[in-house]
């Protein structure tokens, strides 16, 4: 199964067909619109949002079986749903409020969807915001923090597995700050349930920094775990 996550910086319809060649079962997208997301014409979609603009979208292209899930009450942003019994988490983290905020609204669903994470195989995947860099500006509930509170739910980030690379140390960057080579970040994260065999490629900037500041993971699951 192959699930993608970009950011692709609004403007959906003109990009459409770059996702599609990537031919995702699903593809979840940060900073969509409403209308892009509920007019296509796809075996699954759900779309969350304030701003009709700019919200998360979650798009199934394939013929599997899909199941949403309730989200509670709204943080910006996140989908559960599942796709073949694999548990999933789509997410954008950014501001709800001054205290609420970036890794801290991942906390604050990790927290929420604690039994439903911890079902094997699981998958939280998006736009995190966050990256053991910042650790210091957010005090109790840093970027590390969140790392380690995954491991205990039996979730590891793909790409730093594959790589053998620790958080804050990544060379690969899925972000480039006002799409300057030179501020690049490592932000969007695929954690998934250890003992489910996948394969994470991060987009190369040259392909897609004409499009978006952000690059895909395009993640490639290749065994699902035993549920437990």
């Amino acid at each position: 199964m192959r699930i993608i996550s970009w950011n692709c910086a609004m403007g959906f319809a003109k990009k459409r067909h770059l996702v599609e060649a990537l031919q995702p079962d699903v593809a979840i997208l940060p900073e969509v619109s409403m209308k892009a997301i509920t007019e296509s014409d796809v075996p699954f979609k759900s779309w969350v949002g304030s701003n009709p603009n700019k919200g998360l979208g979650v798009l199934g292209f394939t013929d599997r079986t899909y199941e949403e899930f309730p989200a509670g009450r709204l943080l910006p942003w996140h989908v559960p749903f599942s796709v073949d019994g694999i548990n999933i988490i789509a997410l954008w983290a950014h501001v709800h409020t001054r205290q609420l905020r970036y890794v801290r609204v991942t906390h604050e669903i990790v927290d929420r969807h604690a039994e439903f994470l911890q079902h094997q195989p699981s998958l939280l995947i998006g736009d995190f915001n966050s990256n053991t860099a910042w650790d210091r500006e957010h005090p109790g509930q840093s970027h590390s923090m969140l790392v380690d509170k995954l491991a205990g739910m039996g979730l590891h980030s793909v790409h730093h597995r594959q790589e053998d690379v620790p958080h804050g140390a990544e060379v690969v960057k899925t972000y480039f700050h006002t799409k300057k080579l030179h501020f690049g970040h490592h932000i969007d994260y695929a954690f998934l349930s250890e003992g489910t065999q996948a394969s994470l490629v991060v987009g190369r900037q040259e392909d897609w920094l004409p499009y978006s500041d952000h690059m895909p993971l395009i993640l490639d699951v290749e065994r699902a775990a035993n549920r437990v």
